[in-house]
């Protein structure tokens, strides 16, 4: 015996309150760790309250948002239509209106007593990803006791409670996606099946059974059967495209049943428990088919249809095991058998269904096939994980404990003749998650929980191995074994990258704070839905029901609003506008060709091959970063440059790679492409025409030391080794200065740097800078020249401006607008020619007076964006044979700009005076000179 043993049967109530500690240890740890979760998630929620008001984290909780508050207005219905999007098409709303946003409206419901307001709503949501995070952690817990006791299920816990991984990234308070509640109701299913397999195995029912209606010796694995069923079928309520699950399901049974026949085990009893869980599955999801196709982004056949498939497959190899036992086939001619049929299906499949077979095989190289497209990777969440340390990063080593356990659990598969079914589960699952993690980077969420439950597993056994218990003494080197094991795997995620603490902090970031007082300005400043040009309400009620269809008919006046598909729900939700594209990744066959068309005709071509013909897009809403080329800085031009047909992003821009003090750092600089691009003509010079500066790019090809060839800066041979970067900008005192240079140097470019093209950029005639955010982007840096956040165009039909000056000769056109949003101006230029008789012609998109006349009482907009002169013109042209300067001066309403009075403005070229050194003189003369400094808008 023990000196602890000795000492504690002298000490019958120090034993007493060691016994009581070894059962019920776990419940206060629990507890503490679960509050740890929820305080770490819901720490910074006042960060998302601005002004009064809810900003959620993302671009998908603002959708959910707007889902839930229609879910509390007609509860407990779903949205099946949706014309507030993807104009000017509507669509149905497949992954939004879901389970998940019934639970949160039926919450609201009950906080607002039966009436909550939108702020409740709002704060709802706020709190909801926080409290589904800090829930997860109960069926792990449950899912790591059964692996490895209650001390497997506690470890699996505090890993979870302490990486800080996708999960915790994603069920902070503001993140309200739907992301947490896949990862708890994916665990709560997967749970589910564990316990009905093991039901299965310990009760092993048979198919007699079911004929004798043994319902005593069934009802175990039916009833855990069924439960499990349910679980799956509620995840896929939750998240249409988590028939993920039911592959991974179906793969296991798949494995689990050829294992236990080839040791001889009866592979029935775990059939029947896959048959009974999937067909019940099937049944409960077949229930919210709103879609009778096969898709996966929608509730539709696809997942009943797959669930009963496996479920088939469950029934069919449990009869062709008896049929084999029976005729005595071989060990191995059983899976091998199985193999074959799938095989021949999946051959058959492909010639008489290609489409059908493209469609699964599409979607399994998607999930796991460790490839991505082009347009995915424009998308951060489903571009791959492509560094295996961030894993490390996130969950310490925990990570490799995990894999340690995995091994375990499949050697033992292989080697044990009683190996349990659930053990495998577990395996396949973590290989399956663990596979779409390195595919798509979104499926880190997921990872967490086997990572966990798999860890805890190898603590839970290694400490069985020391016989822990009160009864038999406590040991020194025990107590120390269980600490040292469980700060092996805690304190690296403290140690190293980023605390589970810091992970915790966040807020509704910048972005939307940037886009949000753009589009409160919209929704004030702008005709409501059905109102444009007519004035009046809005004749599209915002929470309205509307049958489901595949193509909404707008009426007059209803309109749309193009932006990048990242930001349609704000639009929708903020602005209550119409998008043209949205997250749902609708729209971009529209908008990215919109973005880089390279003149205006195509652009318009584009917008009114898809507009109706009494319902068009009106305004274009364009920020900083849909401008920025360079990924870096979180640029996203790259996004339409990859979307849109026949193009590419080295179409528009280069890298370069250059030394700074934090190392090799990449810029960009564009091509003249770029600046011919509808986001380059709106966001940098807001429809003006752009002249090039005499600056010039500079650079070196260079190759590293494996060959790759790239774009440097250049070499200054002068300076000491080490320190010969030479100039990448270099400026010139005049435009021959530059275009010498460029000549002589193969490896430069006029401009490409900033708001600086290498050619002209001609003016656009029908579309304006109207308002804009009040936030600017990068205030301090000069490349952006304090530039606004977020600008909102208008796409008008342009006033006409007819005139007389000198024959064939250039007329310049200039108007200085002031935005009050950022209190800075900027200048309208436009250019045309004469004709032989002095007459010219051109279309402006800007007003000069009468903006008071033309509002949202009557349809229009209410213009922010303002002149601060009149059109002036200048010309140099002949006089009595003599080159004389000439100059003129007119107003252009608003009423002309926006077509509702058709008359032309008109002006009047007249000569005068050039001055040596002073340019022009008389009273039109224009201070606006083509070379003048812009100031931003």
């Amino acid at each position: 015996m023990s000196q602890s043993r000795g000492y504690l049967d002298d000490n019958p109530e120090l034993e007493s309150a060691l016994e009581w500690a070894e059962r019920w240890y776990h419940v206060p740890v629990l507890l503490v760790l679960l509050g740890f979760m929820l305080w770490n998630r819901v720490r910074s929620w006042e960060n998302f309250i601005v002004d009064g008001e809810v900003l959620f984290s993302g671009n998908d909780a603002w959708y959910h948002y707007r889902s839930t508050q229609y879910v509390v207005n007609n509860w407990p219905a779903t949205m099946p239509f949706d014309p507030w999007t993807y104009f000017p098409y509507g669509t149905s709303t497949g992954q939004f209106g879901t389970l998940l946003d019934q639970i949160v409206a039926t919450v609201a419901l009950i906080i607002g007593l039966g009436s909550p307001s939108e702020q409740t709503v709002a704060m709802t949501l706020l709190f909801a990803p926080a409290v589904l995070g800090t829930l997860v952690a109960v069926p792990t817990y449950l899912v790591g006791r059964r692996l490895g006791g209650r001390l497997g299920g506690v470890t699996a816990v505090t890993v979870m409670a302490f990486s800080t991984g996708g999960l915790l990234q994603r069920s902070r308070v503001g993140f309200s996606d739907h992301h947490v509640a896949e990862a708890l109701f994916q665990i709560l299913g997967v749970l589910g099946v564990m316990v009905a397999v093991s039901a299965a195995a310990r009760d092993k029912p048979i198919y007699e059974q079911f004929i004798e209606r043994d319902i005593d010796a069934l009802r175990d694995t039916i009833s855990w059967s069924m439960l499990a069923g349910v679980a799956i079928a509620m995840y896929l309520w939750v998240w249409p495209p988590g028939v993920l699950l039911l592959g991974i399901l179906g793969v296991f049974f798949l494995l689990r049943l050829c294992l236990e026949y080839v040791h001889d085990s009866s592979p029935e009893h775990t059939a029947i428990a896959g048959a009974i869980t999937m067909v019940t599955a099937a049944v409960v999801s077949a229930s919210r088919i709103n879609v009778l196709e096969i898709t996966a982004t929608a509730q539709s056949l696809l997942q009943p249809g797959l669930a009963l498939a496996v479920g088939f497959g469950c029934v069919f190899m449990a009869w062709l095991a008896r049929f084999m036992e029976q005729r005595e086939y071989g060990q191995y001619v059983y899976p091998a058998t199985v193999f074959g049929i799938l095989a021949f299906g999946a051959v058959l499949m492909a010639v008489l269904t290609p489409d059908l077979w493209s469609f699964f095989t599409n979607n399994v190289m998607r999930v796991i096939g460790l490839t991505t497209s082009e347009t995915a990777n424009t998308v951060g969440e489903a571009s791959p994980l492509r560094n295996a340390g961030v894993l490390f990063d996130r969950h310490g080593f925990a990570v490799i404990v995990a894999g340690i356990g995995g091994l375990i659990l499949l050697g033992k598969q292989f080697l044990s003749d009683d190996a349990p079914a659930e053990e495998m589960l577990v395996v396949v699952w973590a290989v399956f998650i663990l596979l779409a993690t390195f595919t798509q980077r979104r499926f880190a969420y997921y990872l967490v929980a086997p990572i966990a439950v798999l860890s805890g597993m190898v603590v839970g056994r290694f400490i069985r191995w020391f016989d822990f218990s009160a009864d038999d003494g406590i040991e020194y080197y025990q107590v120390m074994t269980i600490l040292t094991v469980l700060l092996v795997i805690v304190v690296p995620l403290f140690a190293f990258g980023t605390t589970p603490v810091e992970a915790g902090s966040t807020g509704p970031g910048p972005s939307i704070q940037g886009w949000d007082e753009s589009l409160q300005w919209m929704e004030g400043n702008t005709p409501a839905e059905g109102a444009y040009g007519s004035g009046g309400d809005a004749t599209l009620e915002y929470y309205g029901t509307y049958e489901r269809q595949e193509d909404f008919d707008y009426q007059e006046g209803q309109y749309g609003v193009l932006s990048w598909w990242d930001y349609g729900h704000w639009i929708t939700t903020r602005a209550e506008r119409v998008p043209n594209a949205n997250p749902f990744q609708q729209g971009t066959e529209t908008v990215a060709p919109f973005l880089v068309a390279q003149n205006e005709t195509q652009a318009n071509n584009i917008l009114d091959s898809t507009d109706e013909d009494d319902a068009k897009t009106r305004y274009i809403a364009v920020d900083w970063k849909m401008a920025e080329t360079n990924g870096n800085l979180n640029g996203k031009f790259f996004a339409p440059a990859t979307f849109a047909d026949g193009v590419e992003p080295g179409d528009y821009y280069s890298r370069m790679y250059i030394q700074s003090q934090d190392g090799a750092r990449q810029i960009t600089f564009q091509q003249q492409a770029y600046y011919e691009t509808m986001t380059a003509r709106l966001y940098r010079f807001h429809g003006s025409a752009a002249e090039p500066q005499p600056i010039v790019v500079d650079w070196e090809n260079k190759q590293t030391r494996q060959g790759a060839q790239y774009r440097g800066a250049p070499t200054n041979e002068q300076e000491p080794e080490g320190q010969r970067q030479g100039q990448i900008v270099r400026q010139f005192e005049s435009m021959e200065q530059a275009r010498q240079y460029v000549e002589e140097d193969a490896t430069a470019q006029i401009g490409g740097f900033g708001d600086n093209p290498s050619e002209r950029v001609s003016a656009m005639e029908h579309y304006r800078l109207v308002g804009s955010s009040e936030t600017e982007a990068f205030p301090n840096n000069p490349r952006y020249q304090s530039s606004a956040w977020a600008k909102i165009f208008e796409r008008v039909p342009g006033a006409t401006i007819e005139g007389t000056g000198p024959a064939n000769a250039t007329v310049r056109a200039a108007v200085q607008m002031r935005n009050p949003a950022t209190n800075k101006t900027f200048v309208y230029r436009q250019r045309t020619q004469t004709d032989q008789n002095g007459n010219f012609e051109m279309t402006v998109p800007y007003s000069t007076t009468g903006y008071d006349d033309w509002g949202t009482d009557e349809g229009y907009t209410n213009v922010s964006v303002r002149a601060e002169t009149q059109y002036q013109f200048t010309a140099i042209g002949a006089n009595n044979g003599n080159r004389t300067g000439f100059t003129g001066a007119t107003e252009v309403t608003e009423g002309q700009v926006i077509g509702e009075d058709d008359d032309a403005a008109t002006v009047e070229l007249e000569p005068v005076t050039i001055q040596q050194g002073n340019g022009t003189s008389g009273e039109s003369r224009t201070p606006m000179t083509e070379d003048a400094a812009e100031a931003g808008a």
